[in-house]
């Protein structure tokens, strides 16, 4: 496999790590704004709040992911 087929296949893996990181941000700050209503059901917060847990510890292996992806890029940039 050649330099460039490597790129490309560099920032398609980034461009898909860059989609979910876009969804989970959407469902953590829904589960968030949904989390911050004043709601009476314990076990609707407690599932809430899973969710939101769950969401952002997604967002922070995508974005470690991410760098990593960067930083090959960076090597080849070197190159």
């Amino acid at each position: 496999m050649n330099i460039k087929d490597k790129i490309d296949l560099l920032v398609k893996r980034a461009e898909l790590i860059y989609k979910k990181l876009f969804i989970f941000l959407a469902i953590a700050g829904g589960s968030w704004i949904y989390g911050l209503k004043d709601t009476e059901n314990t076990l609707l917060r407690i599932l809430i709040l899973v969710v939101f847990i769950l969401a952002a510890f997604a967002i922070i292996l995508n974005l470690l992911k991410f760098g990593e992806i960067q930083k090959e890029l960076k090597e080849f940039s070197d190159d």
